[in-house]
């Protein structure tokens, strides 16, 4: 949205043109000729809107409208009308989709083809079978938001835990957290087959805190049981969605549930990606301080994929970071990739920030990790995430690799 300054008498839209954006007053008065209202001429003042057919897209203007006075506008464009909706929620999306259709659909049957408004040939039959595949898509994004809904509200979640073990010991120092979904038609689901949807739908933010509270749960009678084999204690990492971190009051969202949980924060391991750094530096660093504050530690997961987070680590309050998955399965046949693994693990120990190394899968690719002196590894050569019957089952012990 952008404001637009109009001269009294001066001609904002006129009947028949293509249109791209629609007008609210701010200030001053504009005067609509209206060719599909029941009313000829009307004025519209501040706080009305007029021109919302150029929203409506391949539409034309069905009015002409002209300054009484000076005015001031606020112009919405058709982009950011498009995009707002893609980003709502799917049923606000699917119905804002029907309703600009009708719109149009019922102002063509009261006028006429908008063919007959323009002398080249409307690009409406193009577009059809994308609004077409749009549509479906979103009646199915609609579907999978409540089928999603309904798993939450029927605890359907389940919670598997990856071993995180400490490379200079060998003994288990924490599990990373990670969501299943035992669906009641489908079997048990890993991420794969609905993370992405519920990222989507929004639905990643009631699962998320599910995945919060449920993890958060654990840590207590998990280091109890550490305790009493007489093994360190370990810590439980939990993922943060940028779309959990976006929430608003998230800090006191993550004091509530830690109170609600009575769990220990500093046993407590919050992961978040470096495309949530990116993307609004400064309160990125004021939201982690807070979060820091509650005694939670922090974890930037999928390190160096992609975003200029090296120039800014050091103004993070980052504890730890996990070099991607996708470098240590490169790095023992690509040089670049070892490059990198080392440029990251040479950078974190200046700034006494502890590694994780994830993916480990070989053990060329474990003894790399520990000739470079990081502290953890993660990865199917260590264990792969294990129900929470088996996690019992290895607490206490020492992995033999």
């Amino acid at each position: 949205m952008y404001r637009k300054e109009i001269k009294k008498g001066e001609t904002i839209l006129s009947f028949g043109e293509m249109g791209d954006c629609a007008y609210i007053v701010e200030r001053g008065t504009i005067r609509v000729e209206d060719k599909v209202s029941s009313q000829e001429s009307y004025i519209v003042g501040p706080g009305e809107m007029f021109g919302e057919y150029g929203v409506i897209e391949e539409a034309h203007h069905y009015s002409v409208a002209v300054a009484e006075e000076d005015s001031l506008l606020l112009v919405v464009t058709q982009q950011e009308i498009e995009e707002k909706s893609s980003a709502a929620d799917p049923m606000t999306s699917l119905f804002l989709n029907f309703f600009m259709d009708r719109c149009r659909s019922l102002t063509e049957r009261h006028y006429g083809s908008d063919r007959h408004l323009s002398c080249s040939p409307s690009r409406r039959s193009k577009t059809s079978g994308k609004i077409e595949a749009d549509r479906a898509e979103l009646v199915q994004d609609f579907q999978i938001k409540e089928e999603l809904e309904r798993a939450v509200q029927n605890e359907e979640f389940v919670l598997h835990f990856q071993p995180i073990i400490s490379l200079r010991g060998g003994f288990t120092a924490g599990f990373e957290a990670l969501v299943r979904w035992d669906h009641p038609d489908r079997g048990l689901l890993s991420p794969f087959h609905f993370i992405d949807k519920a990222e989507k739908t929004n639905m990643i933010v009631p699962i998320g805190d599910w995945v919060f509270r449920e993890a958060c749960k654990h840590v207590e009678p998990f280091n109890r049981m550490a305790a009493e084999g007489g093994s360190p204690e370990v810590f439980v990492s939990i993922n943060i969605s940028a779309k959990q971190f976006a929430v608003p009051d998230i800090v006191q969202q993550f004091r509530d549930m830690a109170r609600e949980t009575k769990v220990d924060t500093s046993k407590v391991q919050l992961e978040i990606t470096e495309s949530v750094l990116m993307e609004d530096t400064s309160h990125a660093k004021g939201i982690l301080h807070e979060i820091k504050d509650l005694g939670f530690q922090l974890v930037l997961d999928d390190f160096g994929t992609g975003y200029s987070s090296l120039n800014y680590l050091h103004q993070f309050p980052i504890d730890k970071l996990k070099i991607d998955r996708s470098f240590t399965h490169t790095m023992l046949n690509d040089e670049d990739s070892l490059e990198i693994v080392r440029a990251i693990a040479g950078l974190a120990h200046n700034l006494n920030i502890e590694v994780v190394a994830e993916g480990i899968e070989e053990r060329e690719q474990l003894s790399l990790y520990r000739d470079l002196d990081c502290q953890y590894g993660q990865g199917f050569l260590i264990a792969k995430p294990l129900p929470l019957e088996k996690v019992y089952e290895i607490l206490g012990t020492r992995m033999a690799i």
